[in-house]
């Protein structure tokens, strides 16, 4: 009975070990300080992390519960607990959790703590990006230099220290790369080639990703001037016309193709909104505006 126990470990061990290996070997970048954690502690280690923790999730631990419900200083109407419940695709906080003025408001005194150590506490929603992938409900924060991703079903959590600028978990070959080797969770192939770079590959594999309401996929779509913008825009808007990105990066491939009456209108859409919104492109978008009125 020892033995085949022995046995047993030896094996688990050797997979265990496989594993990590295979993580490793598949990041997109081998030399990044990764950490995952499990159960609150980490496991496996790449590098040393020093950078802090994102400031979203923190401020939003920091507010006593008895506050959630009261008004948030924007936007108008909204309760604190409205404005924190973030979606990845914008809705209903995510255009006001990038307005620094929100902070300012809600800001405690207090060093943010390590990233590692952040992400290996228990959590709460508020505050996170959230997304539906891989049949798991996940969320994650991220900041100019980390990137922290959790699986609370799987009770795993993954600390980045790279930059990340995506609207979307599916858009990062990192956090991809977790979900299949660490938490075996199903990846889509379409993802991993829009993240390497193989949009038109993987466009002509899976044209049905143009007419996804991904807002990073009309970001990407955009940025490369792809006819498939049209219908990636059409079906961004339709699922949520009050996304402020949505509108933007529309207007910026409007304008590219010189339909300039369509791009001032998307901009329009964004300077003139009631209650006002409070998001970066609004600033943008009346840059934009006043580009346009030299034509």
């Amino acid at each position: 009975m020892k033995l085949a126990l022995a046995l047993l470990a030896a094996c688990w061990g050797l997979a265990g070990q496989t594993r990590w290996e295979k993580f490793r070997s598949d990041l997109p970048d081998s030399s990044v300080s990764v950490a995952v954690i499990q159960n609150a502690r980490v496991v496996w280690q790449n590098g040393k992390i020093t950078e802090a923790a994102c400031e979203e999730p923190v401020i939003a631990e920091r507010i006593p519960k008895k506050l959630l419900d009261t008004p948030a200083p924007m936007p108008l109407g909204a309760t604190i607990r409205q404005v924190l419940e973030n979606k990845a695709d914008g809705t209903p906080g995510e255009e006001v959790l990038e307005n620094p003025e929100f902070f300012e408001a809600l800001h405690t005194s207090g060093p943010l703590p390590n990233a590692v150590e952040f992400a290996a506490r228990a959590h709460g929603e508020l505050g996170w990006l959230s997304e539906e992938y891989g049949g798991q409900r996940v969320f994650w924060c991220h900041s100019s230099s980390v990137l922290i991703v959790r699986i609370p079903a799987k009770k795993l959590a993954l600390v980045v220290a790279a930059p990340f600028d995506g609207s979307s978990i599916a858009r990062s070959l990192i956090a991809l790369t977790f979900f299949r080797e660490v938490a075996g969770m199903p990846v889509a192939e379409s993802d991993t080639l829009i993240d390497s770079g193989q949009v038109r590959k993987a466009l002509d594999a899976f044209p049905e990703i143009a007419n996804a309401p991904d807002v990073s996929l009309l970001k990407i779509f955009a940025e490369l001037n792809l006819p498939e913008t049209e219908a990636s825009a059409t079906a961004v808007i339709k699922a949520h016309p009050s996304l402020p990105t949505a509108w933007f990066y529309y207007g910026q491939y409007v304008e590219k193709n010189k339909r300039y009456r369509e791009a001032a209108a998307c901009y329009e859409k964004i300077t003139l909104h009631e209650p006002p919104w409070h998001n970066w492109t609004v600033a943008a978008a009346k840059k934009e505006l006043t580009y346009l009125k030299t034509y």
